[in-house]
């Protein structure tokens, strides 16, 4: 990046970033200290609630930040050109060990200017911070910059990562703790971890028990299923639909997703999503115990793509997508579960992987949940994880 590039960055980072702020403002009701002034650059992480975090975070900082980005934003078409020319991204590839966005990070740290990661790796599915990337700490450290932490509230019921759209509500961000790099050298990598987790943790029910926020729009319920696929009454997995601001199951549950982020319903198994995806969790790695050889889970009307390192894609099988202990499969592509690298996600489908150091995305032509194929990968693998 030459420094013609950086100046322009720069400048479109003043001219846009007050009617940013002044645009959330307005849109989603965003409340947020100016973040301190930074005569060095520094590191920002932050937790990840919204497709619009980067703005929610970069509307209080006066000087441009880059942003660590999914690398499906590069294949947008003109979309992709303008956000490249306009804020450069640093692009990541979801699923893989993507070491190429690391020491991209470090360069552009380097260069003299600032950088944000969301460190979770995925936005949240049921309102409660996930996990840090295992490497985060060792990245942290490498950079040799001050560490800056900041938290959001309130981004998750606004925008339900398995939602169809959006609800006004209330988001607040802010700073939480600016740390030196001679600080960071000194603690041990687990501690680094835990201290940035407790930073960046946000529990959006824990919060709306202690501050009610009304998120109102259209369609509450819409989309429910592809996080919440499992159900407690008829132990159908797959079984769960969604319409308008009801969510129910094949078995005849029905249920209504409300104003506050609740469900409400006469045989309500659970009251949030968390802890309905709590107990899903627990009851599919208590499954898969008894699971045999064949297919655990199996959709049609499926597509494998190869993401090239030029952001191209390539269509490698069509067919039924089947996960069973041993493998994933779509069409005639077979690959044992023991060769991914790593699964996530973009968007509320799309899933994301890298085996024997390719990259691949599955779409679907049909509504189905992504997600279920992602946490039954995670319970497979977990024994065999480093």
């Amino acid at each position: 990046m030459d420094n013609l590039a950086q100046f322009r960055h720069a400048l479109i980072w003043r001219l846009v970033r007050l009617p940013a702020y002044v645009f959330l403002k307005l849109r989603f009701r965003f409340s947020a200290c100016p973040a301190p002034d930074m005569t060095e650059p520094f590191l920002l992480i932050a937790n990840h609630l919204t497709d619009f975090d980067p703005i929610f975070v970069g509307a209080r900082f006066k000087k441009n930040i880059y942003f660590v980005a999914s690398e499906h934003l590069y294949r947008r078409g003109f979309l992709s050109q303008l956000l490249s020319w306009a804020f450069a991204p640093i692009a990541r590839i979801k699923g893989s060990a993507d070491t190429v966005s690391a020491m991209n990070i470090i360069r552009t740290l380097r260069r003299g200017s600032s950088v944000c990661i969301f460190a979770e790796g995925d936005r949240s599915w049921n309102g409660v911070t996930g996990p840090l990337h295992a490497t985060t700490a060792r990245l942290v450290k490498a950079a040799r910059v001050p560490l800056v932490t900041y938290r959001l509230t309130g981004g998750y019921l606004t925008s339900p990562r398995w939602s169809r759209s959006l609800r006004r509500g209330k988001i607040d961000g802010g700073v939480v703790r600016v740390t030196a790099a001679q600080a960071l050298a000194a603690m041990t990598d687990e501690d680094l971890t835990a201290m940035i987790f407790s930073d960046i943790y946000d529990d959006a029910y824990d919060d709306q028990e202690k501050t009610p926020v009304v998120y109102r729009g259209k369609k509450l319920a819409e989309g429910l299923e592809n996080a919440i696929y499992t159900c407690p009454v008829c132990r159908g997995i797959g079984t769960t639909h969604s319409r308008g601001d009801l969510f129910y199951c094949d078995c005849g549950l029905t249920l209504r997703y409300t104003e506050m982020g609740y469900l409400e319903g006469e045989r309500a198994p659970f009251k949030t999503i968390r802890d309905w995806d709590a107990w899903q969790t627990v009851f599919l790695r208590d499954a898969a115990l008894s699971f045999g050889d064949g297919p655990i889970f199996e959709d049609p009307a499926q597509s494998l793509w190869c993401i090239g390192d030029d952001h191209s894609e390539t269509l490698v099988a069509e067919g039924s997508l089947t996960l069973s202990k041993k493998s994933l499969a779509l069409g005639s592509f077979v690959v044992p579960l023991e060769n991914i690298y790593r699964m996530g996600a973009y968007g509320a489908a799309t899933i994301v992987f890298s085996a024997d150091g390719v990259n691949y995305e599955i779409k679907s032509a049909i509504s189905r949940s992504g997600r279920k194929y992602l946490t039954m990968y995670d319970i497979l693998t977990a024994c065999k994880k480093p």
